[in-house]
């Protein structure tokens, strides 16, 4: 019988693969953005800054970068390192389109059924390596997951083929032959399997689009449903659940960020669904995903591990972005 052996949780922030000399680039685009989410609800930079005054600009010097950098670097290559010390045979990879292969339709959840995931140039470096590889997906599994769902209540989305990343075509100014995979998914191969992703599925949710994001309760369940569907899996195989994005960003919320974390170490669904889906919008909605691995691990008796937990801040009002990095491991694996 199958046996989940390994849950992840880790950010795929552009700034992990940018100098920390350029992180405050990022804080033009922040400044000329209307909705900035924060508290519960959109802001306008202003706003931000009249609330939160210049609070941050101590942390915008170059050392202080460089040294959060450095412990972004030192925190995935232990991520990395964790997974590789897990040997895992099938990985199930949460995480989400926004927008790139999805320009005009956001379903609610995806499982790609398909065999092949591409992933290269004109991907970012961050995400990619420099030329084009293709890494098998595990249709078998994928479609098994499916019937799982359909049989429990959830109506999925079924990916057959990957389309065009139109996004990544926009962005990079040219259009490779191949379909580019997500970032979500693109970064984890990259920064975590090291270019070789055993079979895998990858499952995309929509984390971003109003109307049809499922919630964090909704998210639980779905943990509950994988969860029993993976053990019920006939093959003997060692299974990973790794959920790639979060935490708070685009405007950092230390205080959050620490709150969730200390719920996900505790196992606490019923303290991560009281809190209202207006907190989990912008970039902060991929927490939600978290509490599938959680409920995916917690009957192993897995503890999880915080390798770190790193602010990075690109404004004086404190945009940026939350890097939390934390697995669990199964103590019997």
């Amino acid at each position: 019988m199958a046996k989940i052996v390994f849950g992840m949780a880790v950010p795929h922030s552009g700034m992990l693969g940018q100098k920390p000399e350029d992180w405050l680039n990022n804080g033009e685009r922040d400044r000329k953005n209307p909705a900035l989410w924060y508290k519960g609800r959109t802001w306008t930079y202003p706003e931000l800054e009249a609330e939160r005054g210049a609070a941050f600009a101590p942390f915008l010097t170059l050392e202080e970068r460089t040294e959060r950098a450095g412990r972004c670097r030192s925190a995935l290559d232990k991520m990395a390192q964790a997974y590789a010390d897990a040997k895992v045979d099938v990985a199930i990879i949460l995480g989400k389109d926004q927008k790139e292969i999805w320009p005009d339709q956001s379903p609610s959840i995806t499982i790609y059924t398909g065999e092949d995931v591409h992933n290269g140039p004109p991907q970012r470096d961050v995400y990619a390596p420099d030329h084009h590889v293709v890494h098998k997906a595990y249709p078998e599994f994928a479609t098994y997951l499916i019937n799982a769902f359909q049989n429990s209540g959830f109506d999925l989305n079924d990916l057959q083929a990957w389309p065009e990343n139109v996004w990544m075509a926009q962005r990079q100014g040219y259009k490779p032959d191949y379909p580019v995979v997500p970032h979500a998914y693109s970064f984890v191969y990259h920064q975590i399997m090291g270019d070789n992703p055993p079979p895998h599925v990858p499952v995309l949710f929509n984390l971003f689009y109003p109307p049809t994001q499922p919630s964090m309760k909704r998210c639980i369940e779905f943990g509950r449903v994988l969860r029993e569907a993976i053990a019920a899996w006939p093959e003997d195989v060692r299974v990973a659940v790794i959920a790639s994005g979060g935490l708070t960003h685009f405007v950092n919320d230390e205080e959050f960020d620490r709150d969730v974390m200390g719920k996900l170490a505790a196992y606490d669904y019923e303290g991560l669904a009281a809190i209202p889906d207006t907190y989990y919008q912008s970039g902060t909605s991929e927490v939600k995903i978290y509490s599938i691995v959680m409920m995916a691990l917690q009957p192993t008796g897995a503890q999880m591990e915080l390798v770190d937990y790193v602010p990075c801040w690109r404004t004086e009002a404190g945009t940026g972005e939350g890097m939390g990095f934390m697995y669990w491991q199964a103590p019997e694996a």
